[in-house]
């Protein structure tokens, strides 16, 4: 039976490094009877046709697109007639996880970085959206569920855990592919520091500025590309709110790591974040953009 390795991220394990480097070395994939298909790839609708296109030779899939995980049970997928279609194959469903602070956070800033997520972290973590994405273990058991008992197969994103240190490494060597063959592209998706995606949150914001004021906000931006503080990155998390995480997902992993395994710890990961270590002074710069989102939301 032909297998299907399933990656279906989740959100910020570094799928979309994994998939650029999939995608630039297709000749080495055919050589090892593989196929690829990359986003989007979540529905029903989009992978039959490319499953005709296969070729003889690459009899085996890899399909990656997180959109899986966060689009599940919605119209924008529809994970049981995808199971359908690959029930001729040996499914393995490859799902990368992150320790859920460090997930939201850097989920909540890649959203600042694009200026398509919530304006604010606490609206962002009062998502239902951003809710449904951490239900880990009942979007797990759906997909161990439809595509077979043992399919599912747990990654830490956690570099002390991931082969050679990055995902796109670690990846191929989970799914068995030659790693020294592969020509890695560099990293994608680098997020700028924390300062930096905070106040540009608040010049990208639209507003109903006068002519004089939009002029001095264009100043601000050219200053903070030609001269803002580089290299700074903190978690945004609250003592409550990490305190809150943590009581509430390490009960979960740990029950993963029971039923699914995975990761080297009993935890899953090999080490959770300390609310004790969190610097409340660093989130001086959070509370006072949120103010000014308030503020300019009732104006």
């Amino acid at each position: 039976m032909p297998k299907a390795i399933l990656h279906i991220g989740t959100m910020k394990t570094g799928t979309t490094s994994i998939q650029a480097a999939l995608a630039n070395n297709c000749d080495v994939l055919s050589d090892c009877g593989y196929s690829f298909f990359g986003p989007p790839m979540r529905h029903s609708s989009m992978l039959q046709p490319a499953l005709k296109s296969i070729e003889k030779n690459t009899d085996n899939l890899i399909i990656s697109d997180e959109g899986l995980w966060h689009f599940a049970n919605t119209r924008r997928s529809d994970t049981a007639k995808l199971a359908e279609l690959l029930s001729g194959y040996d499914v393995t469903v490859l799902i990368y996880l992150r320790r859920p602070d460090s997930f939201l956070n850097s989920w909540f800033q890649q959203g600042l970085k694009s200026g398509t997520g919530s304006g604010t972290m606490t609206e962002f973590l009062a998502s239902s959206f951003v809710n449904t994405g951490l239900q880990f273990e009942k979007l797990i058991a759906n997909f161990d569920m439809l595509f077979g008992r043992g399919s599912v197969r747990l990654r830490p994103y956690e570099h002390p855990q991931l082969h050679g240190g990055d995902a796109v490494s670690d990846f191929l060597h989970t799914v068995d592919l030659p790693i020294e063959r592969f020509n890695i592209p560099k990293r994608s998706n680098e997020t700028p520091d924390t300062d930096d995606l905070l106040l540009r949150s608040l010049l990208r914001r639209p507003s109903d500025h006068t002519q004089k004021m939009s002029a001095q906000l264009d100043k601000v931006e050219k200053h903070l590309d030609r001269y803002g503080y580089k290299g700074r990155r903190y978690s945004l998390l609250t003592r409550e709110e990490l305190t809150r995480l943590n009581d509430t997902y390490k009960p979960i992993f740990r029950t993963l790591q029971e039923k699914y395994g995975g990761g080297d710890n009993s935890d899953f990961f090999q080490s959770w974040a300390n609310p004790d270590d969190v610097n409340e002074g660093l989130l001086g710069l959070r509370k006072t953009q949120e103010a000014i989102m308030r503020l300019a939301s009732i104006r």
